[in-house]
């Protein structure tokens, strides 16, 4: 297929490398800056550059919009007449309900569907690529699995598919309600937290020296690119508005409970059980092996190479524990008990302590 990807910043050039990465049958086409262009096609990230928007994506099978709202819109715009229905297009905007509704007000001639893939990075543009941020993320398509148009079908699931993603249908107006208590006002508490407190360290410089793992945890996303934010918090103002007013509500009930806060800890602490722990945001429960290790190099390479050479596909890896000089502890997830068993004969056999976690 040709496959074209408008806006190489990190989520679309991401998405480049890992279409290329999962199969060598498709050509991907490249839209944005000249200079970002340029790179892109340096870097092997896009096989062609596109010199004549809309104009010449008659031929498009699948147009992926990896830009801001407003300039998605503007594509919609510019395509529009330009491309038929078995031109599949979606983007990977954070709010679906007004591109939704934007569509259906020009009378959208190509075949579109809402998407949003549940992944990011803090870093922006092109040179922070990453061709496994879709790995085993949530991608969020808007609509009816059992209504999905076969042109939609055919393109992008087996594409999604390829790699890696795992994908969740969803309507658009309940995706927005939905991000905006999960997604948009962490981001909002995030800013808000970070500002506070480096407003207090600005009289009193002590509080970013002494900020450790629960602070830094808490604000991460606060390094997120103000201009992507604008658009999502534009387009979800209602929702995010709504979302900030329960929270300060849910604050001022904490607030006047100061002195007994048990009740609020004991609710917090049950909500906090019934969100997944085995899936860590994957939509399969995973199956965890817990590695001990030396403090060695090449630690990682051998464990993943000989789980490669067996053609065992570690979903995740998390670093529990570790004593410089000594070792720690690895949880390398898998997608089945089968899976994990299997693991664990290869690194016992290469002479790790390895086993499943109960």
């Amino acid at each position: 297929m040709n496959i074209v990807i408008s806006g190489l910043g990190v989520m679309g050039a991401s998405l480049a490398l890992a279409i290329k990465n999962s199969t060598k049958n498709h050509t991907i086409w490249g839209y944005d800056k000249d200079e970002v262009l340029t790179q892109a096609l340096e870097k092997k990230i896009i096989d062609v550059a596109i010199a004549d928007w809309p104009n010449s994506m008659h031929d498009a099978d699948l147009i992926f919009l990896a830009t801001p709202i407003n300039i998605i819109k503007k594509h919609l715009s510019e395509l529009n007449g330009k491309i038929g229905y078995t031109t599949v297009v979606t983007d990977i905007g954070s709010t679906k309900a007004e591109i939704k509704e934007f569509c259906k007000s020009i009378q959208f001639s190509g075949n579109y569907i809402g998407g949003h893939p549940m992944t990011g990075a803090e870093k922006s543009g092109l040179q922070a690529a990453n061709p496994l941020l879709y790995e085993n993320a949530i991608y969020i398509l808007c609509g009816d699995k059992e209504d999905i148009d076969e042109p939609v079908k055919e393109k992008l699931l087996p594409v999604l598919t390829g790699i890696k993603a795992r994908i969740y249908f969803l309507d658009a107006d309940h995706h927005d309600k939905v991000m905006a208590g999960i997604s948009h006002l962490p981001q909002m508490i995030a800013i808000a937290l970070m500002n506070m407190v480096g407003r207090r360290n600005d009289g009193f410089n002590h509080y970013f020296d002494l900020a450790a793992g629960g602070f830094r945890d808490l604000t991460r996303i606060a390094s997120s690119s103000s201009q992507i934010w604008q658009d999502i918090i534009t387009t979800n103002k209602s929702n995010i508005s709504k979302a900030i007013s329960d929270f300060i509500d849910q604050l001022n009930i904490g607030k006047e409970n100061l002195d007994n806060i048990s009740s609020e800890f004991l609710k917090a602490n049950q909500y906090r059980e019934r969100v997944p722990k085995v899936s860590k945001g994957f939509l399969s429960p995973l199956t965890d092996v817990l590695v001990y290790v030396n403090d060695q190099i090449g630690v990682i390479a051998k464990i993943s190479n000989a789980l490669f050479e067996k053609n065992i596909d570690i979903r995740d890896i998390e670093l529990l524990k570790i004593r410089e000089k000594e070792g720690g502890v690895f949880m390398l997830s898998f997608e089945n008990p089968q899976k994990a068993e299997e693991a664990v004969a290869v690194l016992n056999s290469i002479n790790y302590n390895a086993f499943i976690k109960e």
